[in-house]
């Protein structure tokens, strides 16, 4: 039988939140539109009528290209602002979020929306990182079918005796007089997994009139599959918002704590890219979640556990390689022909990405951004070790040390130097764009009505050559001429990200000079003069302009959207809860963050309270 909720006004959100809350911040079904009436996400500096210059509260281009630096100060000396809260999206579920929820729910490791068959990938918003607010019309059928064809899946296992997941049937051939009691626990336990909070009676009394009804046809387990059916296609299941029995009131300071349920489900989004574990559960029912105390041990915990790699995997390839334009997924990179990025070490990209951060995020790595942007080792298999020069294993992956005179850190290592540019050849431009405005937080306006000439290739001529011709034109040195410079710190490494001293028979000239997003804006910063990406990396590490990016791209990966003044006091004190730490301790920051008052309060929508 196929059941199709989401629609349904049974389980509508608004039997969770009230009325005014629903007209500030409820998704909508259809075709992809926002969120109803809620506030557009900040946008980055400059004015929207200017050339794209200054440090107002507009998008940084118009008809120019000049570049911009972020609104939001992050005070990188003195004592921090006062800290405060923001509104709080009602985010849908990412299509990664809603693949790990059902292999907790469900044991399904398939990844039905972004595995191998992957669903229309959401579009990243204005924060860089992916944030869906609404579900299209293509949704519901995807969600209707995926939860028919995995609960069908997860009764099987349950009748063979080997239940999956969550998903477990209270009760086997339960007489006629219990079977309500059995469906009433299977709803209470299943759905606190799915709803990541207390089922409330009012939810439980529509559940069993669906129960009621879909067994007079069906047997008790397939009507039990018919409910799980039901609250997979829920909105409480595919939005975040898990408010509990119990919603907040607002402080004198006019801003709500995020109730026991929101904080452990919050925390589970941001550090595992998934649903609470039953430590978290215990905690929020328990409420030893109250304080940031409380929340930063948990956090602390969190990123010992395997699922931090599913986190901190999206977090920086959205963070590093999502130019807006050009978008990289390294788990779908293909060999690029006549080199040696074979197949296998194409399939490796995403393997070598992913071990690397865990090696510097995870006791016993350090957690600072200089082992991120520095250190010399990488983790390659066979095909991969041979980019690097280096012996790698026969089979499956191994750590290798790398010539330090070469390599250091993340901007170095082959998945980002063949995964940014999906071409044979180099491409100073996305490397350039990547330092500036993802290490950086710069912003460049889009290009100028006027035509830009195409770069030119000379046969014998290098690669820098021909760029550093076609930045210097007039109608291309206003946007390249700030960004093409950082790029050619990485002219020693090819398109495949193999090292090279020489290119067409001449010298590679990986040096150059820029001045950072804060400085060409007159707001501090500095310039940044370097010889190769090592010099160029050491230099970034040690920035605090780059290390408050970090803090920056943190808190729009965890808040869904940019940052506002809002959120000012507590990046300031993430930032120097990092900088307590030689090397800058991204991990500390990190815990910092989640613990704040931006994480757990809220600014109340207009009208909720």
């Amino acid at each position: 039988m196929k059941t199709n909720w989401l629609l349904g006004s049974s389980l509508a959100l608004g039997s969770v939140v009230t009325a005014g809350l629903i007209a500030g911040c409820t998704g909508s079904v259809g075709d992809a539109a926002p969120v109803a009436n809620h506030p557009p996400a900040p946008v980055p500096s400059g004015s929207s009528a200017s050339s794209g210059s200054g440090t107002g509260t507009g998008t940084g281009s118009g008809t120019g290209t000049a570049a911009g630096a972020p609104s939001v100060t992050v005070n990188t000396a003195g004592p921090p602002a006062a800290e405060r809260a923001g509104t709080l999206l009602m985010r849908r579920l990412t299509f990664r979020e809603y693949d790990h929820m059902m292999a907790r729910l469900l044991g399904d490791t398939t990844s039905p929306a972004s595995g191998s068959m992957p669903w229309t990938p959401d579009a990243a918003g204005d924060s860089g990182f992916v944030a869906p607010t609404s579900v299209a019309s293509y949704h519901v059928i995807q969600y209707e079918q995926t939860a028919n064809a995995l609960v069908t899946t997860a009764l099987l296992s349950a009748a063979a005796g080997k239940p999956t997941g969550a998903f477990a049937i209270p009760c086997t051939n339960p007489a006629a007089a219990a079977e309500t009691t059995c469906a009433t626990q299977f709803i209470a336990n299943f759905g606190l997994h799915a709803y990541r909070r207390p089922v409330s009676a009012a939810e439980q009394t529509d559940l069993l009139a669906l129960f009621s009804a879909v067994r007079t046809n069906l047997g008790f387990t397939d009507s039990i599959g018919e409910l799980a059916k039901a609250m997979l296609q829920s909105p409480n299941f595919l939005y975040h918002w898990e408010i509990g029995p119990t919603n907040s009131v607002a402080g004198a300071d006019g801003l709500a704590p995020l109730t026991q349920w929101q904080v452990a489900s919050r925390l589970a989004e941001t550090i595992w890219e998934s649903m609470p574990d039953d430590t978290l559960f215990q905690a929020a029912q328990n409420g030893e979640l109250g304080s940031p105390t409380q929340v930063a041990a948990q956090a602390a915990r969190m990123l010992q556990d395997p699922q931090a790699l599913q986190s901190l995997y999206s977090f920086h390839l959205q963070w590093i390689f999502n130019m807006g334009f050009h978008v990289t997924d390294l788990g779908t990179i293909v060999a690029k022909p006549n080199s040696l990025l074979t197949a296998s070490a194409a399939q490796g990209l995403q393997t070598e990405f992913t071990q690397f951060l865990a090696s510097v995020y995870v006791p016993p790595g350090d957690g600072t951004l200089n082992t991120l942007y520095t250190a010399p080792y990488a983790f390659v298999n066979h095909d991969l070790a041979a980019i690097y020069g280096v012996a790698g294993p026969v089979n499956g992956f191994a750590k290798v040390t790398l010539d330090p005179t070469q390599r250091g850190g993340i901007f170095t290592q082959v998945a980002f130097l063949a995964g940014i540019e999906d071409s044979i050849a180099d491409n100073p431009v996305y490397r350039g764009l990547a330092i500036y405005t993802k290490a950086l937080c710069g912003l460049i306006g889009p290009p100028p009505s006027n035509n830009i000439p195409p770069v030119n290739f000379v046969p014998g001529a290098t690669t820098r050559q021909a760029y550093d011709k076609h930045g210097s034109s007039g109608c291309a040195l206003k946007c390249h001429g700030i960004f093409d410079p950082a790029g050619f710190a990485f002219e020693n490494y090819d398109g495949v990200g193999q090292y090279r001293t020489n290119e067409s028979g001449t010298p590679v000239d990986a040096t150059g000079t820029f001045p950072t997003p804060l400085m060409a804006q007159g707001l501090g910063g500095s310039t940044l003069t370097f010889s190769g990406a090592l010099d160029l990396s050491k230099q970034l590490a040690a920035s605090a302009e780059a290390q408050a990016c970090v803090d920056r791209q943190w808190t729009r990966y965890m808040l869904g959207r940019m940052e506002t003044p809002a959120e000012e006091g507590s990046l300031e004190v993430a930032y120097r809860t990092g900088a307590a730490t030689a090397g800058f301790s991204v991990r500390d920051m990190l815990v910092a963050l989640v613990s704040s008052k931006a994480f757990l309060y809220r600014l109340p929508s207009p009208g909720e309270m």
